[in-house]
């Protein structure tokens, strides 16, 4: 049975972050269409309502009023993140630059994940950041800073997020430059929000001021939730898919370009470019995939589709390998080790070398009686794209945890299985 239809993913989960985390240092009421409704945006607008900001449902979307930089002075509040990591990063930027002591905090994946990378180049502007062994919970004094250029040992779209969020409320310009390019989401939309960021190569440079929201704002769909049914079309014979209204920015379509390589067809067309490029994409099965080397600088631009694209190489002819992989040992899980496993337990050739991840294929997959995700939301949706390339059934311990990012998966990949 070909896996074969038209489905719109939702809502971009990084924009989504952004659009509600930055409402906290913008003037404004906005109207949000298409906010992805996954459990870790969730943990965003909690942390919005936390301090004191107001966000309900009108009309076509979420309607959101911006607190200036301006919430009650909170001797001490707690915020619970959750699972996301995005939320604790990105409002630890925020929270850099405003009066009061703030503890953040999460569930015990967050708890593991590492947070130094974002509380040094704080206390360098003049916060105090406190977490023990670099790892939440993370306790913020905030009050003054000073701007400062700052250049991550890692590239990290998140740790960039911070320090430019850090940067609107620092007394002088505020400089970040980067080993490799990642996502331009916070850069593009401090501008869009009447902000300044002037982008010189691998330089940012935020000037400090406050924000004004849009009236509204259309949420472009989430390609790292889109690539699980595009992957799966190029991998499955008589596959075609469309992905409708799909962010199209560089530094999140990397898993495209590497379809393209393995032989799908990949064709996509523009709709829109502000404030970043948005389209349609649609992949069609056109023979066996081949394996491919994915270098080290493309990887920033498809990190969370690693696992799906693994499990596509493990059908295709021939090795895949791909380059300097290291941070998805510090996701939700150790996920580098647990893509390497899974696919061993699916019968296939996987294995690391240092930071490099490879796979031989082609493989014929061999069902274990259950698969486990160890509860990360994008090994979940990887598995349930494995067991359908078997067309095979069993169950993925931990899928409930798919919710953190794509909470109707399971319903979308029905229809597009059925049509």
């Amino acid at each position: 049975m070909p896996f074969v239809g038209t489905f719109a993913p939702p809502g971009d989960k990084s924009v989504s972050h952004r659009l509600v985390l930055m409402s906290l240092l913008a003037e404004g009421e906005m109207l949000i269409k298409g906010l992805s409704d996954c459990e870790d945006v969730a943990s965003s607008l909690g942390a919005f309502r936390a301090l004191g900001g107001k966000a309900w449902l009108e009309g076509e979307g979420l309607k959101i009023k911006g607190l200036g930089g301006r919430w009650p002075h909170f001797e001490s509040l707690e915020i619970d993140c959750r699972n996301s990591g995005t939320t604790m990063r990105l409002l630890a930027g925020i929270l850099a630059g405003a009066p009061g002591h703030y503890v953040l905090d999460g569930d015990d994946q967050l708890r593991r994940r590492p947070m130094e990378r974002v509380a040094k180049p704080l206390r360098l502007m003049g916060a105090r950041v406190d977490c023990p062994g670099g790892r939440p919970p993370m306790a913020i004094d905030g009050g003054s800073l000073n701007g400062v250029e700052y250049s991550p040992a890692d590239a990290s779209a998140q740790v960039k997020g911070a320090i430019l969020l850090a940067g609107l409320s620092a007394a002088g310009p505020t400089s970040v430059t980067e080993i490799l390019p990642t996502r331009a989401h916070t850069e593009n939309l401090i501008n869009h929000f009447h902000g300044l960021v002037v982008v010189e190569g691998s330089r940012l440079t935020v000037s400090p001021g406050t924000l004004r929201l849009p009236a509204v704002f259309e949420t472009p769909g989430d390609p790292s939730s889109a690539a699980y049914f595009l992957t799966a079309a190029a991998m499955l014979p008589g596959g075609r898919v469309t992905a409708k209204n799909v962010l199209l920015a560089p530094a999140r379509t990397g898993f495209l370009k590497v379809l393209d390589r393995m032989g799908a067809s990949v064709v996509t067309t523009m709709t829109s470019d502000s404030p970043e490029p948005v389209g349609d994409v649609t992949v069609t099965y056109a023979g066996p995939l081949k394996g491919t080397e994915v270098a080290a600088d493309e990887i920033p631009s498809l990190i969370d589709e690693v696992p799906i694209l693994a499990l596509a190489s493990a059908l295709a002819q021939g090795l895949t390998v791909y380059r300097k992989v290291n941070e998805l040992r510090v996701k939700e899980t150790d996920r580098l080790m647990s893509v390497r496993h899974q696919l061993g337990a699916l019968g296939a050739r996987a294995w690391i070398e240092g930071d490099d991840l490879f796979v031989q294929g082609p493989t014929a997959f061999i069902i274990p009686d259950q698969l486990d995700s160890g509860r990360d939301h994008r090994l979940a949706m990887t598995l349930a794209i494995a067991l359908l390339a078997a067309q095979a059934k069993a169950p993925i311990l931990g899928a409930e945890s798919i919710a953190v990012s794509y909470p109707n998966f399971e319903e979308r990949l029905n229809l597009l299985w059925r049509d």
